[in-house]
């Protein structure tokens, strides 16, 4: 196995985590708790970070999809 398929196999499994960890903080992080950090109650700070987990899980995969892609088409 080389490395650019190593590579772009471990970028879409983390990607894949992160889409999982992100889409379960927006769907159920933060509810019935108290508490937060300043402004923000426990829900939005899951959200932000749902959010930007989801971001960062959407950009492995396609990182990971692309290096794959190139890989293997060319």
């Amino acid at each position: 196995m080389s490395f650019a398929a190593a590579a772009g196999g471990f970028l879409v499994v983390l990607g894949l985590i992160s889409l999982g960890f992100g889409l379960g903080a927006l769907l159920r992080g933060g509810r019935g708790q108290r508490g937060g950090i300043g402004p923000l109650s426990e829900r939005g700070v899951h959200v932000v970070a749902g959010l930007r987990m989801t971001l960062v899980g959407v950009l492995c995969l396609a990182a990971g999809a692309y290096v794959l892609y190139s890989h293997y088409a060319g």
